[in-house]
């Protein structure tokens, strides 16, 4: 009773975040456009580019909708909500899956601690890269629609 109790307060106040945040700023609905409604696949992390085949189900990527974010750490599917106020951009309420991957490279870590980092995001049609409170791009996205 506690646990859903609990988990549907969170979920509302996700909302209430990410409703307030996006509503009265015209660049914010500008920007939400180009971010949302897209696969975008990791293309470079903390300036090292990443080789990936988009055809493989581990590849990490990211994806928004109106009030939630979800996305791959190429081992583990993630998801969450998010709230936008112009270029800034806030993840809340991460959950995710915790399968034992047999990758060999140590991407899916980096990849989930850069999203930790993530303060500023600039958007355009094909890329999307995320940006830390100094404005270093620490991820970079290409839109595979």
């Amino acid at each position: 009773m506690l646990k859903t109790i609990l988990t549907s307060s969170c979920s509302v106040l996700t909302l209430t975040m990410v409703g307030c945040a996006t509503m009265s700023n015209p660049s914010t609905e500008r920007n939400l456009n180009e971010l949302q409604g897209k696969n975008w696949v990791l293309s470079e992390i903390y300036g090292t580019k990443i080789a990936t085949n988009s055809a493989q189900s581990d590849v990490p990527s990211i994806q928004f909708d109106n009030v939630s974010v979800s996305g791959s750490d190429g081992c583990n599917r993630f998801g969450g909500g998010y709230a936008v106020k112009g270029t800034e951009i806030k993840f809340s309420n991460f959950a995710s899956s915790a399968q034992a991957c047999l990758n060999a490279t140590d991407i899916p870590q980096k990849y989930s601690q850069a999203l930790t980092q993530v303060t500023h995001y600039d958007s355009s049609k094909n890329e999307l890269k995320f940006l830390n409170t100094d404005g270093q791009v620490i991820l970079k996205f290409n839109n595979l629609n």
